[in-house]
């Protein structure tokens, strides 16, 4: 029986080689036809092909083990990718949302019928791949959750493209039979804002990740340390999010009293339970410490 991590990849190949196609298919007649609207959704594909290959390169090198020079493995390489995707995004949308201003005040006549026939295919084929990457309860078990929203994403991202097509072909039609020349750069400056925003964001994301950055703070954090009785401060917290799946966590705490070496297991043991449920903290470092160190010059302590 073929696994589930196998029987994705081939979903996820199948899908960006059809995709291929046609981004090819609608850049040769996007240029043939005038048509920026097409062109438009051409970038779009292309910026998704290349997010379905970063996914695939992205599992293989998450599977390599760690190793003395590579300590943290490959876990940061999605959010580099992510970073380069987006940001390649946001700039060619700025110059095509630029292009649909300068056509929307001089319109040119577009070739309607041939955007209304390569509009169609590519709807036919982001429809059938999303059809391919929807998710399916019977191929996995719980232990692949992860994988299976990488998939979602994705199947998002072609149920997106397929509306974006049947956009486009919906404004051909318009154009075709009324005659009306801004539709294809009005479509074009729709389609091209809503890209650019979902792409920034994106590249916010990456880009906060990357350079290790929390927005949300860590007051949630520190309370939370702070509710467990045998800790009377807390110190030095940090929290990384290397990629969309994992967050790491590390801390100093001070106990109240001196402890055995049990009795400290057992409540790291407790707070790991507790980030885990409480924020999806996948990794725990703590440092347990006396009191000693709640005057000391060289920390910020947060106590009760």
């Amino acid at each position: 029986m073929m696994r589930y991590s196998d029987l994705k990849s081939k979903k996820i190949m199948f899908v960006a080689m059809l995709n291929i196609i046609i981004v090819v298919l609608e850049f040769i007649f996007g240029f043939i036809s005038n048509s920026l609207a097409l062109i438009t959704d051409a970038v779009h594909n292309l910026g998704d092909v290349l997010a379905l290959f970063v996914a695939l390169i992205a599992s293989y090198y998450a599977l390599k083990s760690a190793t003395s020079k590579m300590t943290f493995g490959y876990i940061r390489f999605e959010m580099m990718a992510a970073f380069v995707n987006s940001l390649f995004l946001c700039i060619t949308m700025i110059y095509v949302l630029y292009e649909a201003a300068i056509r929307f005040m001089n319109p040119v006549l577009i070739d309607a019928k041939s955007v209304i026939v390569v509009a169609s295919v590519a709807l036919v084929v982001n429809s059938i791949s999303a059809y391919l990457l929807r998710d399916n309860p019977d191929l996995h078990s719980h232990e692949h959750h992860h994988e299976d929203l990488n998939v979602k994403a994705a199947y998002l991202h072609m149920f997106g493209d397929a509306v974006i097509s049947l956009g486009v072909v919906l404004g051909a039609v318009m154009t075709l039979y009324f005659q009306v020349l801004y539709i294809d750069p009005l479509l074009t400056f729709v389609f091209g804002t809503y890209i650019l925003i979902s792409s920034f964001k994106v590249l916010k994301k990456s880009f906060l990740s990357l350079i290790d950055a929390n927005i949300n703070g860590t007051k949630e954090y520190e309370e939370l340390l702070l509710s467990f009785e045998e800790i009377c401060a807390v110190h030095d917290i940090h929290l990384t999010l290397p990629s969309s799946k994992d967050k790491y966590f590390s801390a100093h705490i001070v106990l109240k009293s001196s402890k055995s070496l049990e009795e400290i297991e057992h409540l790291i043991e407790n707070i790991r339970f507790s980030l885990k449920e409480n924020f999806g903290v996948t990794h725990v470092i703590i440092q347990p410490e006396t009191t000693k160190y709640m005057q000391t010059n060289d920390c910020y302590c947060i106590s009760h």
